[in-house]
């Protein structure tokens, strides 16, 4: 590899087409790996700097760090670690046979390093009461997208939630159909009512949201979820919900309740093994 100031131009040149490429991906809040080459030696395809862009797939968006099985391989890491939604640092020993070898003829060494830019979380909070109110500021610090949804124009207001991205006033169901819900979705149910919470539930329940929450007492939960079943709802969407909602970390105002909801949200996003309420009313009613 021949490092020279014809070498470094194209090297701006292609990290510049990259890097708008990534701005836009962000943007319109799509996930994406950026493969950068921090260190390389010997015979590689493509020295340091060399930049590519990869989405969830490993499907190539922009840029190249050289091709060929190197490539290939990098896409499939920079897939894996938007998966896992993990930035990583990968080597490799180009034409060796060991574990961390590549079937290559260059017979160089390459380090690249793999940053995630994952798709942003977005948080949907269905009732714009206290709780609600200090939920959409603790979401806002940890980085959510937020949609409030309520049916009260005096608390539904941009002087209440002025971290929100989205206040959708009016009909709650209505206005509940006109929101995407996918994987990197979080609902929290905390109405000013427990009719609309039933209807609620019973609205975003099917849905691939990574998490639903809904707030009540176990009393209410126990009649709400028989109410469902009873509609034909199976135990397994039902199991799914997160009632009576977040961590058993104790306190019992708005904004204890709100840090115990994201507290649980963010074990769920991590995979983190925690007290959730559920269970613990769930084995409290055993043990009764």
């Amino acid at each position: 590899m021949i490092i020279n100031d014809d070498y470094y131009e194209v090297m701006v040149l292609e990290g510049s087409k990259v890097i708008e490429k990534l701005a836009c991906m962000i943007a319109q809040n799509e996930p994406a790996a950026l493969v950068t080459v921090v260190e390389s030696s010997g015979s590689t395809p493509r020295g340091p700097g060399s930049m590519m862009l990869v989405d969830k797939k490993g499907v190539l968006l922009e840029g190249t760090i050289g091709g060929g099985i190197l490539e290939e391989r990098a896409k499939s890491d920079a897939a894996e670690c938007l998966r896992v939604k993990e930035s990583k640092l990968f080597f490799y020993e180009l034409g060796a046979e060991n574990e961390k070898s590549l079937p290559m003829i260059c017979g160089g060494n390459i380090r690249y390093f793999v940053k995630v830019f994952p798709k942003k979380k977005r948080l949907i909070i269905i009732g714009a009461g206290h709780v609600g109110e200090k939920l959409c500021k603790m979401a806002n610090i940890l980085g959510y997208t937020i949609i409030v949804v309520d049916d009260r124009e005096n608390r539904a207001t941009k002087e209440n939630f002025p971290e929100a991205s989205q206040l959708l006033v009016g009909d709650i169901l209505e206005n509940l159909r006109k929101v995407s819900i996918d994987e990197n979705t979080c609902i929290v149910i905390v109405t000013h009512a427990h009719k609309y919470d039933q209807a609620v539930l019973e609205a975003v329940i099917d849905s691939n949201a990574l998490y639903i929450g809904m707030i009540g007492s176990v009393s209410k939960v126990r009649t709400c979820f028989e109410n469902l079943r009873e509609k034909g709802i199976s135990n397994e969407l039902i199991g799914k919900v997160y009632s009576p909602i977040g961590l058993d970390i104790g306190g019992e105002s708005p904004e204890e309740i709100a840090l115990s909801i994201m507290a649980q949200i963010q074990a769920i996003t991590y995979n983190k093994s925690v007290p959730h309420m559920k269970y613990i009313m769930k084995q409290k009613n055993q043990e009764g």
